[in-house]
């Protein structure tokens, strides 16, 4: 077994880990089979205690801010949530403040104050004993939210008649934190192959979670902090056991 050394190296430009693990399960080159391994370190290094990484990279358009999930009474797909997409995707619109169906119309939820510590995170993580390596370089981070200053409850009706996951929901999860990366490079190393991803603009890499009480009107008539377990929030492709956590009474008591 390798040593557990980790080494970290930072500067004001970049913020580096070096981690030794076991890569032996480390099945392919391909991106949804190293993923899993580097997501907890994601976590740890961009993510908070209400902040947890995307469960897949491939998965990524899933997890935008005011992206919405429900929770299902029996595993469907291999999962224990189903997507909405978009709040203004299911929204209506008739009853809703016209203020914010505007504002999710524009969909410009940028966070211009946002700040991150670092311009670029590297995290290598690596199996020297058979040469195995997954590395991830993220840089240029920006942060999408839903701003202080508008209050989604009491000024949004979901469109619960024709939504057909929607029916009979007394709550929704919204996304309404999400931290990404401008550039991210993700490489994958098996003994003396390797393989090199460049992936997209502005993806999303660790995310946060309110929900939301549904009224039978579709109104949302208040909503809750979600402490999330990232250990059990498996939402990944790769394991059909995956579920989403949802919280108990005492779980919900944290605040954002």
């Amino acid at each position: 077994m390798p040593k557990k050394l980790k080494v970290v190296v930072k500067s004001l430009y970049s913020h580096e880990i070096r981690k030794d693990v076991s890569l032996d399960n480390l099945k392919s080159l391909k991106l949804e089979d190293a993923w899993p391994f580097i997501r907890d370190e994601i976590e740890i290094e961009i993510g908070s205690s209400q902040l947890v990484c995307i469960p897949h990279i491939t998965e990524a358009d899933l997890y935008k801010v005011t992206s919405l999930f429900v929770p299902n009474e029996k595993e469907t797909n291999g999962k224990m949530f189903t997507p909405l997409g978009e709040l203004v995707k299911n929204v209506n619109k008739e009853k809703s403040n016209a203020e914010y169906v505007q504002w999710l119309e524009e969909g410009d939820f940028h966070d211009a104050d946002f700040k991150f510590p670092h311009e670029s995170v590297k995290i290598t993580l690596q199996d020297e004993s058979i040469k195995n390596k997954v590395r991830v370089i993220m840089v240029n981070f920006s942060k999408t939210t839903v701003p202080k200053g508008k209050d989604l409850v009491n000024n949004i009706y979901l469109d619960v008649e024709n939504n057909k996951d929607l029916k009979g929901k007394k709550s929704v999860y919204m996304i309404t934190n999400v931290l990404m990366a401008k550039t991210i490079e993700f490489r994958v190393t098996r003994g003396t192959s390797s393989r090199i991803f460049h992936l997209g603009t502005a993806s999303p890499l660790v995310f946060g979670l309110e929900e939301f009480l549904i009224g039978d009107d579709g109104k949302l008539i208040a909503k809750e902090p979600v402490a999330i377990k990232s250990k059990s929030l498996h939402w990944q492709k790769v394991d059909p056991s995956d579920h989403l956590y949802i919280p108990g009474k005492q779980a919900t008591a944290c605040k954002v």
